[in-house]
């Protein structure tokens, strides 16, 4: 017994201080390695968001386009009534709602020799789409200039 006493007095616990060392290594390398993920995660999803915004603004781009077309054609847009804003609802995103809006810039007439026509066979219309994504926080605005011909 009186051995095991001398050879305990000895040790002064550096196996102990050498673990905690290690364990506190591990725990700042798991740290960094969280918040290298997380940074991550936001990066993905302001992307996914960013992509979704445009998407749905191109889709309300494309569906202001049509009805600029249709408008023109029936006789219901024209310089003097140009309010033809709408809301468009994109069918791959039920809580995104994209709105467009469409302005006549001209009618085209068509010269004949050295006389202009009186009578408009088309027209310049700028339409203008947005959209802010899932979040709200990512705005996309197109712009497209369409020329509707009869």
């Amino acid at each position: 017994m009186n051995a095991y006493k001398a050879t305990c007095r000895h040790e002064s616990g550096v196996a102990l201080l050498v673990a905690l060392v290690f364990l506190l290594m591990l725990s700042l390398i798991g740290v960094s390695a969280m918040q290298g993920t997380t940074m991550q995660e936001k990066m993905s999803g302001n992307l996914r968001d960013q992509h979704s915004a445009f998407n749905a603004a191109e889709a309300a781009l494309r569906e202001g386009e049509r009805q600029a077309k249709n408008s023109y054609r029936s006789g219901s847009l024209d310089e003097d009534n140009p309010d033809n804003s709408g809301e468009y609802t994109a069918s791959f995103t039920p809580s995104e709602v994209p709105v467009w809006r469409i302005d006549l810039l001209s009618n085209m007439y068509v010269g004949a020799g050295y006389e202009a026509s009186t009578d408009p066979v088309g027209a310049v219309i700028r339409v203008t789409a947005s959209s802010a994504g899932f979040t709200g926080r990512s705005d996309v605005e197109l712009e497209s200039i369409y020329v509707v011909e009869d």
